[in-house]
């Protein structure tokens, strides 16, 4: 759902690819005097352009265009994850059924053969559009495109990250899904070194420029892994960290949660703004503890914040892990303490999981088999099967 299906006072936004300058006038008019937004792209390859970075409610297609032909431009659309659920209305001269059948094959949600008379492509965007607003206003607010799945521990030691990097791609492997990894621990990040992914692009990258989103941008600051997740670095310097704001952390996650199937964020330890931020806008929470009486009270700390916050517990997995470590403290007793239930347990990797890290190499590549992955693999499962819900409006 865009945003000027939300904003009423924002005229939708109707890009029309024609090549006909006459006809391409008539309907910019005809759709204008309707009160529409109207972006006009005289080819198939301009307005594939267009599509990614000006963000329209409806796309009106005619078939034979110069270069790119209209087929081709519906079929490429499709397959861009920020137009892919754009509408379509092929307007063509080619009235044959083979003809329409051929561009609903290629994605269209509509065909409309020429001659036609104005107001029946007015009926027809109309249509278009009140089918699209409907579906967006049967979904809750509280349901995301993509699910959301941060980690968080208020003590550093714990294995977070480790656990967010394995887990990001065991979600990938399990559900053949786009999967975002975000480190957003913005002072002192290790995804990137966990991964051995080079520092070249960041968040700082991509708030610039999230006036205007596209799938080109996704590309430019987002690498990839040969894992076939895409990460989201945290700024190199330390001392970049605060010009990444609260705000720009929530239009970071709506965005990425649009273009991916998970987003999985590392959060930082602290209870900044913009940590606060993350935890009130995701599906899921994983709270990471260990058997130590350390971890275990900053995480009956937090549970008590959590409650404050309005985070319902449902939204709250505790992970305990190293949860066979034979330090005193058992799983019963955690639960006893934080009277919260202990949702996964992980096994500790000792040497296995450090030599991983250090290479650079995540254990649930490098070793599939061994307890740790596996564990990680069956939580990654129970994680795609809880209902997917979002306090934030």
């Amino acid at each position: 759902m865009t945003n000027r299906l939300k904003d009423r006072e924002t005229p939708l936004r109707i890009l029309l690819v024609e090549d006909d300058q006459a006809a391409a006038k008539l309907y910019r008019w005809v759709l204008m005097n309707e009160g529409y937004e109207v972006v006009l792209a005289p080819s198939g390859e301009e307005g594939y352009a267009l599509a990614t970075e000006r963000s329209p409610d409806l796309i009106i297609v005619d078939v034979m265009l110069p270069g790119m032909d209209g087929y081709m431009l519906c079929r490429q659309l499709r397959q861009n994850m920020v137009t892919r659920s754009v509408p379509i209305l092929i307007v063509s001269a080619k009235s044959d059924i083979v003809d329409k059948i051929a561009g609903f094959e290629a994605g269209a949600d509509d065909y409309l053969s020429k001659p036609f008379h104005p107001e029946e492509l007015v009926l027809r965007v109309k249509a278009l559009l009140a089918r699209l607003r409907s579906s967006a206003l049967a979904e809750s607010p509280l349901y995301s495109r993509g699910r959301i799945i941060a980690l968080f521990s208020s003590k550093g030691g714990v294995g977070k990250t480790t656990i967010a990097v394995n887990l990001a791609i065991a979600l990938h492997q399990k559900s053949s899904g786009n999967v975002v990894l975000f480190d957003a621990d913005f002072f002192f990040g290790n995804v990137g070194v966990y991964l051995n992914l080079p520092p070249f692009y960041s968040i700082l990258n991509l708030i610039s420029h999230l006036s205007n989103p596209s799938a080109i941008l996704l590309d430019q600051v987002l690498v990839p892994h040969a894992s076939g997740i895409r990460v989201l670095m945290s700024p190199y310097y330390p001392e970049e960290a605060e010009l990444v704001e609260a705000s720009h952390v929530k239009d970071v996650l709506s965005f990425l949660s649009e273009t991916h199937d998970y987003v999985v964020v590392d959060c930082q330890a602290t209870y900044d703004e913009r940590t606060l931020t993350i935890l009130e806008n995701t599906n899921l929470i994983v709270v990471v503890t260990t058997p130590e009486v350390g971890a275990i009270k900053n995480t009956s700390r937090f549970l008590e914040l959590a409650e404050k916050l309005g985070i319902p517990d449902e939204r709250l997995q505790i992970l305990v892990n190293r949860a066979d470590s034979d330090v005193g403290v058992n799983v019963r007793e955690i639960e006893r303490t934080l009277k919260h239930p202990i949702a996964f347990q992980l096994p500790s990797g000792g040497r296995t999981v450090v030599f991983s890290v250090n290479r650079g190499v995540p254990l649930i590549l490098d070793n599939p088999n061994h307890p740790f992955s596996q564990q990680i693999a069956a939580i990654a499962e129970k994680l795609m099967t809880i209902p997917q819900r979002l306090t934030a409006e």
